[in-house]
């Protein structure tokens, strides 16, 4: 996040286009919100916002949030759908979708919530709309560690710069796992793929580089994929 704020959600402001009958003068350049059913026209915008999620997951590197001030509504759905959160100690959290009249489940908090935190955690937060802070968010498990806000992106980089000493095709896979294997349906169908998996990387020039190197004592030359 830059500035002030990670994300703070929808504008409010902006917001009121989806209820209005009449879409206002100022918006008229947005096809998307011509159709004149309120109905239609929200559900256009709110496909449009929650594929944002499921484009984030389908990116094959992992993505790091670095969070200073609020993660609120959508911003905090953002935040969940990265694979590794830092947060600075500024940062807030709230799924608030609730406390403006809406569900508290939209743009997959319901999914990530309870997997990330628990279930009753998760519940509490979705019915209640409770804003929680860095340092509860590092107790419950919801952020990998909380750092001063100016040190927020040196400490996302930091984790990135070490992620990239690693093969390139080890990392996909195992982001691929990661995806799929949250959601396996036993742990003999999650070790499957990842039997699967691993015979392509032992297969792969990347292995023998790995293996090479900590041999010999040197780091790791990958090629770029």
């Amino acid at each position: 996040g830059e500035g002030r704020a990670f994300c703070s959600g929808l504008d409010l402001k902006d917001g009121q286009v989806l209820f209005n009958k009449k879409v206002p003068e100022e918006f008229q350049q947005f096809e998307y919100l011509q159709n004149k059913d309120k109905i239609k026209r929200a559900v256009i915008v709110q496909k449009l916002i929650s594929q944002l999620m499921v484009t984030l997951r389908r990116i094959p590197q992992p993505v790091i949030a670095a969070i200073k001030g609020a993660a609120y509504g959508g911003g905090l759905t953002f935040a969940m759908a990265a694979d590794i959160r830092i947060a600075g100690e500024s940062a807030k959290f709230c799924n608030a979708f609730i406390n403006i009249g809406l569900s508290g489940a939209d743009c997959g908090s319901s999914y990530w919530l309870p997997r990330l935190i628990g279930f009753s955690r998760a519940a509490e937060f979705m019915y209640t709309g409770r804003v929680f802070n860095a340092q509860e968010a590092d107790k419950i498990g919801f952020v990998s560690k909380v750092v001063p806000d100016d040190k927020v992106l040196y400490e996302a980089l930091k984790i990135a710069k070490h992620i990239l000493t690693k093969s390139p095709i080890g990392i996909r896979f195992t982001k691929d796992a990661l995806n799929m294997n949250i959601d396996a349906s036993s742990l003999e169908s999650a070790i499957k793929l990842e039997n699967r998996t691993q015979v392509i990387c032992i297969n792969a020039e990347d292995a023998l580089e790995g293996v090479f190197a900590t041999l010999e004592k040197r780091e790791s030359k990958y090629d770029k994929w």
